[in-house]
C-alpha cells in the first residue's frame, strides 16, 4: 500500500510539471468601465433617440400629473349664457310623429331636439347622458324641472317599457314649452 501511494505522488508530480496542464488560477478579468457599443456613425443618432425618448416620457408624465392635480376637465362650458341660449328648437319631427300616433317616438324626438339645442348653446361633451346634461348645464330652476320631466318620460317609455299615449305627449309638449320659456327668460 505504501508503494501505491508513492507511485500516485510521483505520477501527480510528473503531471504538474507538464506545461500543457493549467497549474494556477486564471487572472480575474477586468470589467469594462462603461457600456460602449462600437456603433460608429450611428452612435450619435442612437444617443439622440434615447435622450429624446426620455425627455418626451418625462414631459408626458409631468403633463399627466398636472392634469390630475388640477382636477377633472369640465364637461360643460357655457361661455356666455346671453349669446348661448337657443332661440328656437324645431319640433316638426316630433309633431309629425305625434300626428301618426307614435307617441313614445314623438316624446323622444322632443328630448333629442332639446338636448341638441342645448349642446349647440353650451359646449357639451357628446358622451354625456341626458341626466348628466340636466345636472351639469347651468339652467334656471323651472327649465331644469321641465327638462327633467322630459328625460323621465323618455326613460319610462323607451327603457321602462311603459306605453306612451297622446296624454303623455301633450304633457311632455307642455314641459317642453315650459323649458323653452324658462330657459329663454332665465338668460
Amino acid at each position: 500500500m505504501a508503494l501505491a501511494e508513492a507511485q500516485i505522488r510521483d505520477r501527480a508530480a510528473e503531471l504538474l510539471r507538464d506545461p500543457s496542464y493549467q497549474t494556477s488560477l486564471p487572472a480575474p478579468a477586468t470589467p469594462p468601465e462603461g457600456l460602449h457599443l462600437p456603433l460608429g456613425p450611428l452612435e450619435l443618432l442612437v444617443r439622440l433617440l434615447v435622450w429624446t425618448s426620455l425627455a418626451v416620457a418625462v414631459f408626458l408624465a409631468i403633463a399627466w400629473l398636472v392634469r390630475r392635480l388640477r382636477g377633472a376637465p369640465r364637461d360643460v362650458l357655457v361661455p356666455d349664457l346671453e349669446a348661448a341660449a337657443p332661440a328656437e328648437i324645431p319640433i316638426a319631427s316630433a309633431e309629425a310623429l305625434a300626428a301618426r300616433g307614435r307617441w313614445a317616438e314623438a316624446i323622444h324626438s322632443l328630448l333629442l331636439e332639446t338636448l341638441s339645442a342645448l349642446a349647440r348653446a353650451a359646449r357639451v361633451t357628446p358622451s354625456l347622458t341626458s341626466r348628466e346634461i340636466v345636472e351639469r348645464v347651468p339652467l334656471p330652476a323651472r327649465a331644469k324641472e321641465a327638462l327633467t320631466g322630459l328625460v323621465l318620460a323618455v326613460e319610462l317609455s323607451r327603457f321602462g317599457g311603459a306605453a306612451a299615449g297622446e296624454e303623455d305627449y301633450r304633457a311632455c309638449l307642455s314641459s317642453f314649452h315650459a323649458f323653452l320659456a324658462s330657459y329663454q327668460g332665465g338668460r
